[in-house]
This record gives C-alpha cells, sequence and structure tokens, in this order.
C-alpha cells in the first residue's frame, strides 16, 4: 500500500477531528497485535488518557481499540480493507471500524450487526466517536 495525499489529508483531518474534544485519542500508523499477528490500521482510536513520554514506549500494543479507521488508497482493493476487518479486526473484539473511500466520499461503518454507509453531515457510531463527514471530506 502506498498512501496518497489524499489519504494522508482525510487522515489528517479525522484524527483532528477526533481528538479535538479529548474525549478519544486517534493514533495514526499504532502496530497492534491481535494474537500472533501485528496489524497497522490507519488509525486507532482508544479512550483519551495522557501519553506517558517518560516511561518508555510500547512498540506493539495488545489493547484492543474501540474503533479502527482504514482508507483506501490507490494502490488497494476496498476488498482487502473489508476482509481485514471482518476476519481479523471485528472477530478480535473491536467494536467498530470505519473504512474510508475518498473517491466516493463514502465511509463504511462495520459492526457486528452489519455495515452502514455514510456519506455527509455528522456520523456517530456505537463508540460515541463522532465526526462531521462534510469537515472529513470538504473540497
Amino acid at each position: 500500500m502506498s498512501p496518497s495525499y489524499s489519504h494522508a489529508g482525510i487522515a489528517g483531518m479525522l484524527i483532528t477531528e477526533i481528538n479535538k474534544d479529548r474525549k478519544f485519542r486517534a493514533f495514526s500508523e499504532l502496530t497492534l497485535l491481535i494474537g500472533a499477528t501485528e496489524y497497522i490500521p490507519d488509525i486507532a482510536v482508544y479512550p483519551w488518557r495522557k501519553v506517558d513520554y517518560t516511561h518508555g514506549d510500547e512498540i506493539r500494543v495488545e489493547e484492543i481499540p474501540l474503533l479502527i479507521i482504514e482508507i483506501l488508497s490507490p494502490t488497494q482493493k476496498a476488498l482487502e480493507l473489508y476482509d481485514k476487518a471482518q476476519n481479523a479486526y471485528l472477530p478480535a473484539g473491536v467494536p467498530s471500524v470505519w473504512i474510508v473511500q475518498p473517491l466516493a466520499h463514502t465511509v463504511a461503518v462495520l459492526t457486528q450487526r452489519g455495515v452502514t454507509l455514510h456519506h455527509a453531515g455528522r456520523l456517530e457510531d456505537s463508540t460515541g466517536v463522532a465526526v462531521d463527514l462534510d469537515v472529513i471530506f470538504e473540497d
């Protein structure tokens, strides 16, 4: 996967929107250890907590996030992201997975109950994480 300009821009906007109320903290490119496999989602979201810079650092995080966001890049197939969500993230206990499709201005929200598509306005999932898609996809 080669992240593109729009991929990086959307990731930055999502992280800014999620972090702004200090209720949730969004991390980019965090290495998650699920079972014996490492995954590096575009964004992993946890409840807000202070980052401790003085007592070492975690190279691999085993704590399951509230939300994982994957952003489709021009070099990826959407099916790859859906497969990862349905075969790794959701079975591991991630409550919500967002797959962002920049060209279509669409966010697919995957949960154990199914998939919902969002195109504009406020998107708030069952975890309480919310973003304004009009800000994310602004021209």
